[in-house]
């Protein structure tokens, strides 16, 4: 059975992440899906509320997902980390760098622009830097991490460092520039 909502989800994702929010016309989203306007308007008011659904469904879920696995890590807690960023590097392809990062685009272009994206996207990031954090201060709170080092601040750095290398990546158009910038991140936190 087809999941007309979930489509119309996915491929406003897709389009997003190539286009931006702004840039998106869900009517030539909902024309390639071969649906009418009025489906549409079945389950989404406008363009808006269809970009929150998008994070809150898609972006969300993926993001946080992934991170919150750390709480369940068996082995040390930065090579937990580490696992997070190579599995993010693993889904990482040419075009992938070509578009960045879809939650850092999304802060960069909305999170100025419209309240109800900044509180959504800042859950997501609040959720990813717990999560991060929490391994950190399990790693120290065993002995396994320089004591002078914060596991809250540090948190923050990982992230930053992170969105920093779709950044490279993004820029220079090309997954060398991500993969060097990703190698350096991934040698600071195990040399912690």
């Amino acid at each position: 059975m087809i999941d007309t909502r979930r489509n119309i989800l996915e491929k406003n994702y897709e389009a997003m992440h190539r286009q931006g929010f702004q840039g998106v016309r869900p009517d030539k989203v909902i024309a390639e899906l071969g649906i009418t306007k009025g489906a549409f308007y079945h389950y989404f008011s406008g363009k808006l509320e269809l970009g929150y659904a998008v994070v809150d469904e898609i972006i969300g879920p993926r993001y946080t997902g992934l991170w919150q696995q750390l709480d369940h890590y068996q082995g040390h807690p930065v090579e937990g980390i580490v696992w997070c960023l190579e599995y993010i590097r693993s889904g990482m392809n040419e075009q992938g760098c070509a578009l960045g990062c879809p939650l850092n685009n999304l802060i960069n272009e909305m999170a100025p622009l419209d309240e109800g994206f900044r509180r959504r996207l800042q859950a997501i990031m609040k959720t990813m830097h717990g999560a991060i954090a929490r391994a950190l201060q399990r790693a120290s709170d065993k002995g396994l991490l320089n004591r002078t080092v914060d596991a809250k601040s540090y948190a923050y750095f990982v992230l930053a460092a992170m969105e920093g290398c779709f950044s490279v990546g993004k820029s220079m158009q090309h997954k060398s520039a991500f993969d060097a910038a990703m190698d350096e991140l991934i040698g600071t936190l195990r040399s912690l």
